[in-house]
């Protein structure tokens, strides 16, 4: 049996892209739980929807009972609080934690116990005390937050006193420049065997949504290394640095959890999530890699949830194929994904030949399809049967056959993204 992997909690972007990187292993199996409903019910086959809030007197008792009901061997978080949390319990939970150690994650997550451990290197921004401000802009920002939350450029004193007067607020140099990201991989020998600089071009919601991979230069790497030396990581992890006004690089933040972006490394054949589970399994990583540029755009993508159960599919052969001037690619992996569940695929044609032939010509497998059926266009509103919906791009027909009955659905290809299970 594969060994079953966890995700607390499976809603994020990171998450969506965990299971990317895990749905077709061969030997480890991805879970995913999340406390409110939310984007990972659409993502993740695997889906427990009961475990609370680390918060709930009763997690620990709860997540013990999941992992051993679904015989789960690793937990893997996507927020800086659960992994703490989790680390601070560990002998008390019947799992392994994949990720850095708890006195690793409480230095992560204070950025002022960050800048303490290194406060020895020139790389750590200048940290100012209120009353030792005397120029501006500074920038503040929450200890214990991350990314750009309750994160503030300070131009006066007036905005200095309102934003520190109600958070635990650290003031720091102002840091003008260029952003980056920088994913690592730390194995369980304490070597540091990957490092990625990415650049963010754009952001939204906290969200890298254009990166690009930027050259890992030897001041970016030396700030790598320096981290890798004093602080005991493990598994993935990640940190933030900013140019200064002189255009050297000051570190931001460090983090043990996977970072939001971390596709673009997944995408140079880089697979940070299996050589984590690997490397806490006890077994040695080790890794190449596609060195090539690469960018990352992202937008906001649907995942649909359709009241409506069928076993079996008509497809207007004439709208849906024939007639466009190259096959959808959706459209050929919704009827794959009804080929794996066992719903029946029917081809309606006004040629059996003719389709035959485009089939073949199109590399389309003809025993995809349960039955190819003649029949006139004025046929087709009358062979839908009940549990089973129709694809087609001709309008008319499919007002014809929902004005026959409303209950009978009928798709068109700019929709198909409608009916594909993302789930896996």
């Amino acid at each position: 049996m594969k060994k079953r992997v966890l995700i607390l909690s499976c809603g994020s972007l990171a998450a969506t892209d965990m299971n990317m990187s895990l749905k077709d292993n061969e030997e480890f199996e991805i879970f995913g739980s999340s406390v409110y409903k939310n984007h990972g019910v659409y993502v993740y086959k695997n889906y427990i929807s009961d475990i609370p809030q680390i918060k709930d007197e009763n997690f620990i008792k709860i997540l013990n009972e999941k992992i051993a009901e679904y015989n789960i061997k690793f937990l893997v978080c996507t927020h800086e609080d659960i992994c703490l949390y989790l680390q601070a319990n560990d002998k008390k939970i019947n799992a392994i934690i994949v990720h850095s150690n708890y006195d690793t994650a409480l230095l992560c997550r204070y950025k002022s116990k960050t800048y303490e451990k290194m406060k020895k290197y020139d790389f750590v921004p200048k940290i100012f005390q209120k009353e030792e401000v005397k120029e501006f802009p500074v920038f503040v920002k929450k200890d214990t937050d991350q990314g750009a939350r309750n994160a503030y450029k300070v131009q006066n004193q007036e905005q200095l006193e309102f934003y520190t007067s109600k958070l635990e607020m650290l003031i720091c140099e102002y840091l003008p420049g260029e952003e980056v990201t920088v994913d690592c991989f730390t194995n369980k020998d304490h070597k540091l065997l990957f490092c990625n600089p990415r650049a963010s071009d754009r952001m939204l919601a906290g969200i890298d949504v254009h990166a690009r991979r930027i050259e890992l230069s030897e001041e970016i790497k030396y700030i790598a290394e320096s981290l890798n030396k004093e602080i005991e990581f493990r598994g993935f992890w990640f940190f933030q640095i900013k140019k200064d006004i002189n255009g050297k690089f000051k570190l931001l933040e460090i983090s043990t959890r996977m970072p939001g972006a971390f596709s673009l490394s997944r995408c140079l054949d880089i697979n940070l999530l299996e050589m984590a589970l690997k490397d806490f399994d006890g077994q040695d990583v080790d890794l190449t890699f596609n060195d090539i540029n690469i960018e990352a755009d992202k937008q906001f993508f649907g995942k649909y949830a359709l009241s409506i159960e069928y076993d079996e599919i008509y497809i207007d052969f004439k709208t849906c194929f024939e007639s466009l001037n190259n096959i959808n690619p959706l459209v050929m992996l919704y009827l794959y994904q009804c080929s794996n569940k066992n719903i029946k695929i029917n081809l309606l044609t006004e040629n059996t030949n003719n389709t035959l032939k485009y089939l073949e010509e199109n590399k389309i497998a003809k025993s995809l399809f349960k039955e190819i059926i003649e029949i006139s266009r004025n046929e087709i509103k009358d062979v839908l049967k009940e549990k089973s919906i129709l694809l087609s791009n001709d309008d008319n027909l499919k007002n014809e056959i929902r004005k026959k009955n409303k209950n009978y659905c009928c798709f068109s290809n700019n929709i198909i993204e409608a009916l594909i299970d993302w789930r896996s």
